[in-house]
């Protein structure tokens, strides 16, 4: 019993001693000292306008009208303002050696960060601070003898805090309005948390609980959140725990989001996105320092679909992505803004006209001049791959999508695969470099049912049915600019149309500037058996000349040569109508094809007009190997199939096949023999006159 009294005398000595302290000490006295240590440790002044007051049940402190100088370059001569600032802390555990702070209470509050044109930002006190005093050698520094005493915050609140961020640099400039914070001890020792927030006008607000400051600071056990966050067009929430928060360790967390909006979300980042539904669901989850994961990602967004894993690593020079993606639909065109998607042709077969910034001497250009984007490149590195059951995009609608992608320092290599494009297929190779803005592409399409893709895609009905088409394209260029990368093509392309129905008027629909220069194509046109199209086009520096281009419906050949400059987007072509009917043969004349890829010219050949049936024949002529595709110049016993086989074998560099009545006797060997142009144009004229 003597031991108790002697403990109650102790702990009413030691209460009586606090409270003759906090009734006795003027912590006024301690402002200057404070003000010197602020500045000592920023080199920017403090000041404390009104007086402190230090409050004895329960113990507190509180300070009004402090305000924090800006650096000596800012835009205003303070960095912070605070209205009121007080803290409760709890006296028995401060006895404990345990600072307990059971409220802390933070009104009116303007901070700004801000960063100039140098890049200096106001935060960054280095330079500023007076050089630190060595400390005597008979005064060693304290030791804390079993570290630093961490706070522990029960309960806090924040009203009208407002933080000002400046970039003079990006010449941007963000403000944020936290109108209130409340944190509450809440059941199991968690603290509910209930936040509303204004970023650039934009509402925001949180609601739900964390773990305890002690766990928090501490690290002793998984920190809990469990959160609802909801903004413009938005509501997100995040569950789960932080192994050790303050290191950013052990995070498993679930992330779901629901957006309604995405225009309104997208607005809140300062993007643009399409009015569209969003919805995403993905465990989040630390892989090492700065490595996060994303896993079993379920995200919906209008009727499009994506899931599958992925990891961001943030821990390199730059950040890194790494991704294993999926949809069974995906439509791009969905997520377009309206105003970007180009106008189609009318289904009815008519084309489009095209065309984009003025040229030299006030020539549409149709190949844009703007920059690509490839700076875009070198900000991160990527590897993964893509598949979809469907993806649709402007003018393509496919099944059975397989991408395969890499960027690495600038230089992305994208492997794309189609099982289905219009019954057909398509594989390639593309590589893009962003530090020498080069372009290299390779494409093999096999089978694509050409009527099947242009009705599909709304571009036009001219073939009606059939049209099997395969399509090479190997080609290297520029990659600075859409002009600079046509300027600067090379390599070859081979196309081939197989048999299929066109469209009776599909002349003066497709080409209406040909059919009024060749008035009796109308009658040309009137069977609508497709034989076949094959084009075999070499491009260097932009200039792509044709080793074939046919055209065979059987009642008419089309054939053709000359050059198509892309870099000045001029025509120099010859179109070459043909016919193995002798009497429409003799209304067919050659036709000059000039001007712009926008604006071409289709003039009838006046030399061959003059001269009638052997106009024709000198425009086949002139074609030289290509001649070779014409029934005019062809032998009697070629048909449109022999034509076409003709037309692939030029198109390939093969050589070309014989014709479908081989000669007999001696002229067996001649005629395996490359037949020389004026060969060609004898045999022409005896077959066209009946010799």
């Amino acid at each position: 019993m003597r031991i108790l009294k002697w403990v109650v005398a102790v702990v009413v000595l030691l209460v009586a001693g606090v409270v003759i302290a906090a009734l006795t000490v003027d912590v006024n006295r301690f402002k200057p000292q404070i003000v010197a240590a602020v500045e000592s440790v920023t080199g920017r002044k403090l000041d404390i306008a009104q007086d402190m007051k230090l409050s004895l049940w329960p113990l507190g402190i509180g300070v009004k009208q402090v305000s924090f100088a800006n650096a000596s370059w800012g835009s205003r001569p303070q960095m912070a303002t605070v209205g009121e600032f007080t803290a409760q802390v709890d006296l028995i555990a401060l006895l404990s050696s345990q600072v307990k702070i059971d409220s802390l209470v933070l009104n009116d509050v303007d901070l700004l960060l801000e960063k100039d044109r140098q890049g200096r930002a106001n935060w960054d006190f280095a330079g500023q601070k007076p050089a630190p005093q060595q400390q005597p050698q008979s005064q060693p520094a304290q030791q804390s003898g079993g570290g630093a005493v961490i706070p522990s915050i029960q309960n806090v609140s924040l009203k009208n805090v407002r933080l000002a961020w400046r970039d003079a640099q990006a010449n941007s400039q963000n403000n944020v309005v936290l109108k209130e914070l409340t944190v509450k001890q809440a059941s199991g020792g968690l603290l509910a948390v209930k936040m509303a927030a204004d970023v650039d006008g934009k509402a925001i607000t949180a609601d739900g609980t964390l773990g305890s400051f002690d766990v928090l600071m501490s690290g002793s056990r998984p920190w809990p959140v469990k959160m609802a966050v909801t903004l413009p067009g938005a509501k997100a929430s995040v569950d789960g725990s932080i192994a050790q928060p303050m290191q950013a360790k052990g995070i498993a967390l679930k992330l779901n989001v629901d957006a309604p909006d995405l225009a309104k979300v997208a607005e809140l980042a300062g993007a643009s996105a399409p009015a569209v539904p969003l919805t995403l669901q993905a465990d989040v989850k630390d892989t090492g320092p700065q490595r996060y994961a994303l896993n079993n990602i379920v995200a919906k967004v209008a009727d499009s679909d994506l899931s599958g894993n992925g990891e961001v690593n943030l821990a390199g020079a730059k950040p890194s992505v790494r991704f294993d993606l999926a949809s069974k639909n995906m439509d791009v065109t969905q997520l377009m803004p309206k105003d970007s998607a180009a106008a189609k042709p009318a289904a009815g077969g008519g084309t489009a006209a095209g065309g984009s910034a003025g040229g030299a001497g006030g020539q549409k250009r149709l190949f844009s001049s703007d920059p690509l984007p490839l700076d875009g490149l070198n900000a991160v590195d990527a590897a993964g791959s893509y598949k979809a059951e469907r993806l649709k995009a402007p003018m393509f609608d496919v099944q059975g999508v397989a991408l395969n992608l890499t960027l690495k320092d600038g230089v992305l290599n994208a492997k794309p695969a189609v099982a289905n494009l219009a019954n057909g297929s398509l594989n390639g190779d593309i590589t893009v470099n962003a530090k020498s803005k080069a372009l290299s592409a390779k494409l093999d399409g096999k089978g694509v049912v050409l009527s099947e893709y242009l009705q599909k895609n709304g571009i036009t009905d001219i073939v009606r049915r059939g049209g099997a088409t395969d399509l090479v394209l190997d080609v290297t260029s520029s990659a600075a600019s859409v002009q600079q990368m046509m300027a600067g093509l090379n390599g070859k392309m081979v196309l081939k149309v197989g048999e299929g129905e066109l469209k009776q008027e599909y002349i003066r629909d497709f080409l209406p500037g040909l059919a009024r220069a060749v008035a009796a194509l109308d009658r040309a046109t009137a069977k609508t058996k497709l034989h076949c199209v094959v084009s075999g086009l070499d491009f260097k520096a932009g200039v792509v000349t044709p080793k074939a281009i046919l055209a065979e419906t059987g009642s008419m050949t089309m054939t053709g040569d000359g050059t198509v400059n892309l870099g000045t987007e001029r025509l120099d072509l010859k179109l070459v109508p043909s016919s193995r009917d002798s009497g429409l043969a003799a209304m067919l004349p050659p036709v000059n094809v000039r001007g712009s890829l926008t604006d071409p010219s289709f003039t009838p050949d006046s030399a061959a007009l003059a001269k009638g049936v052997l106009g024709t024949v000198a425009g086949v002529a002139a074609l030289g190997p290509l001649a070779l595709l014409s029934p005019a110049m062809g032998s009697g016993g070629d048909d449109a199939a022999t034509a076409c086989a003709k037309a692939v074998a030029l198109a390939e560099g093969r050589q070309v096949p014989q014709s479908a009545k081989p000669a007999t006797g001696s002229q067996t060997q001649e005629q395996q023999k490359p037949e020389s142009r004026g060969d060609a144009i004898r045999r022409g004229l005896g077959n066209l006159l009946g010799r």
